[in-house]
């Protein structure tokens, strides 16, 4: 499959707030309640997008397959924890499930350790819930090592969420 990774316009922003609907109405089927799940709101994930491009530091990455609409972004910058030793942050990779195992997320991985290393940060994290078990299988491919967990809510859920981190972010550029 022939893909393209790149950064997002205004335009974009609409898609990559369906493409994260969607992804997380399959992503977390089983783990997060279904009726969370169903009520999700695109109108809300428009508005977080808007918000957050708009941050200084903040990356984004879209991946285009040809012939599609969006099947992807990622999110990332500066990290959101003083508490982290990494000064960089993951904070979100959808992928639509067709398009997993595809070398997107790795591209897009690729791409925002660059950016970070450009913008002087050679360290980074990211946080996945715990019972995401491709998700932890996916960081723990790409060299990223256990930091900590601690217990976050959603719709209602206690759920375990992982923290993974990579102390050098060369190990995600380097060929």
């Amino acid at each position: 499959m022939k893909f393209i990774i790149r950064q997002p316009s205004i335009a974009d922003i609409p898609d990559m707030a369906r493409v994260h609907v969607e992804t997380w109405r399959t992503t977390y089927r089983g783990i997060i309640a279904d009726s969370f799940l169903e009520y999700l709101s695109l109108q809300k994930h428009l508005e977080r997008h808007q918000k957050y491009m708009a941050m200084p530091g903040t990356i984004y990455s879209v991946a285009e397959v040809e012939g599609q609409r969006l099947v992807g972004f990622l999110s990332g910058g500066p990290k959101r924890d003083a508490s982290f030793v990494q000064a960089g942050e993951l904070y979100a990779i959808n992928i639509l499930e067709q398009h997993r195992r595809s070398g997107i997320g790795a591209a897009m991985k690729r791409q925002w350790a660059n950016n970070l290393r450009n913008a002087n940060i050679n360290a980074g994290y990211v946080w996945v819930l715990a019972a995401n078990q491709p998700a932890v299988t996916f960081y723990e491919k790409l060299g990223a090592k256990f930091v900590r967990e601690q217990m976050i809510q959603i719709g209602g859920q206690s759920l375990r969420e992982l923290a993974y981190g990579w102390d050098d972010l060369r190990a995600l550029t380097d060929p």
